[in-house]
């Protein structure tokens, strides 16, 4: 039994390091944006005008975290800086038409990605698919007493790390 759960762990992690490696390869050298950025972008094409403060408490991270994704947006020009009218102390924060860009870009090519991951798949195997992942999460979150907050927390320590592991 021991030797079925690494094999099936390996598995998960072989899904992980397969799903990076075909968003690389699809995006190719136009790849601007980093899988992890998306999500900002998303948001902030979601909520038009947000401060880095609400992106912080929104993705549960620290505002220095949230300056270094913000600084590296900006210098790629994929969103603009804004002064509230109401409050010069606070940015508001906008995509550019290029963030616009990249964000469908980078959307279409994670669908694609999605959609070659379940391929062969019928809709009953992807449901029992995800029921035994959420088995897994519990599993992992019950003995940390994780919540929903936590567990977003933990996610984005985690991509920025891996956002910090492709830097180097």
């Amino acid at each position: 039994m021991d030797e079925l759960k690494d094999e099936t762990l390996f598995h998960l992690k072989m899904v992980d390091l397969l799903r990076k490696y075909q968003f690389r390869k699809i995006l190719g050298e136009t790849q601007i944006i980093h899988r992890s950025q998306v999500m900002v972008l998303k948001y902030i094409s979601e909520h038009e005008g947000c401060s880095q403060v609400v992106l912080s408490q929104q993705f549960h991270v620290s505002p220095a975290a949230i300056t270094k994704t913000i600084n590296r947006l900006l210098k790629d020009k994929l969103i603009i800086k804004k002064h509230d009218h109401r409050n010069l102390r606070i940015n508001l924060i906008f995509l550019s038409e290029k963030g616009k860009l990249a964000l469908q870009n980078s959307a279409d090519k994670i669908t694609e990605i999605d959609e070659l991951t379940f391929k062969k798949f019928k809709h009953e195997e992807i449901t029992e698919l995800k029921r035994l992942i959420d088995k897994m999460i519990i599993n992992l979150s019950d003995n940390d007493n994780l919540n929903k907050n936590a567990m977003c927390e933990l996610l984005k320590k985690i991509l920025e790390g891996d956002a910090d592991a492709k830097k180097n």
